[in-house]
């Protein structure tokens, strides 16, 4: 599941970049300006889905912070990546004995 939390954050970084470029095409500069927040929280996403071997808990919390961030950021583009890393969260956290 790491690998599915990692290829989500950065389709989500990939998606706020995209979200960027697509509001200098259109001058509105609302959804530009929290598209260094999607970036964020994909960065956020790689360091959560690193975390998700040793500890799952705190590593599937904070995946599931950065989709709700990304989501917020930049909406319609951080839907997929998004999904991918709660899926990603909700898997490893529901499995039980390994790294609590």
């Amino acid at each position: 599941m790491k690998v599915v939390g990692i290829v989500g954050s950065i389709f989500g970084i990939i998606a706020s970049i995209l979200a960027m470029f697509l509001t200098l095409i259109e001058s509105t500069y609302t959804v530009g300006n929290f598209g260094l927040l999607g970036i964020a929280a994909g960065i956020l996403g790689i360091i959560a889905a690193l975390l998700l071997d040793k500890k799952s808990i705190l590593g599937g919390v904070l995946l599931i912070v950065a989709a709700a961030i990304g989501v917020y950021a930049v909406l319609l583009y951080f839907l997929l990546p998004g999904a991918l890393m709660v899926i990603a969260a909700i898997v490893k956290m529901s499995q039980r004995g390994k790294g609590y």
